[in-house]
């Protein structure tokens, strides 16, 4: 069975048009297998015709799969028991048909990815100050490695908090 391997943009920046890229793999014959460090892992198939739709939900339970089976989508693949992805044919109605539960939708993850962009930010400064403070060269060097890491660790939270605090407001702002 072969594999392809597909990047991903980031979901809180394009999700929309990562599914609708999985969905033109799809009629390819490379379907959604699971998520990969920073994209998708897809497997080869026979084409299908097939939308995709993600949710976010933490520590989800059968109901929530049952209620999504129920209107015609298939649980494809989850990540970090939160972000989970479905498959649907084509005229499946939408996960999400109004505007008031999509923008409900990204307020919850824009909470949550600004509460971890915060803690890293406090971290972050805290430990800028620290390096100022004439340590040692093996002290210095483990600061810096370690202030480097908590760096990646906001920008990796801090920009999907971003993302999704904009795609909110435009909601809001369309409506």
């Amino acid at each position: 069975m072969k594999r392809k391997y597909m990047s991903s943009w980031g979901l809180a920046f394009a999700e929309e048009r990562e599914m609708r890229k999985l969905e033109q793999m799809a009629a390819r014959g490379w379907h959604l297998e699971k998520f990969a460090p920073l994209g998708y892992s897809l497997v080869e198939g026979e084409p299908a015709d097939v939308q995709y739709s993600l949710d976010y939900r933490t520590r989800p339970d059968e109901e929530y799969f049952e209620m999504f089976a129920s209107s015609g989508w298939e649980h494809v693949t989850s990540t970090g028991d939160e972000i989970h992805i479905f498959k649907g044919r084509p005229g499946a109605r939408p996960i999400y048909s109004d505007r008031e539960t999509m923008i409900a939708k990204y307020a919850t993850e824009e909470r949550q990815m600004g509460r971890a962009a915060l803690t890293f930010l406090a971290v972050w400064l805290g430990l800028l100050l620290l390096i100022q403070v004439d340590w040692s060269s093996v002290m210095a060097t483990a600061l810096f490695v370690v202030h480097l890491l908590i760096t990646i660790g906001l920008i990796f939270t801090g920009l999907p908090y971003l993302g999704f605090l904009v795609k909110r407001k435009r909601m809001e702002h369309d409506s």
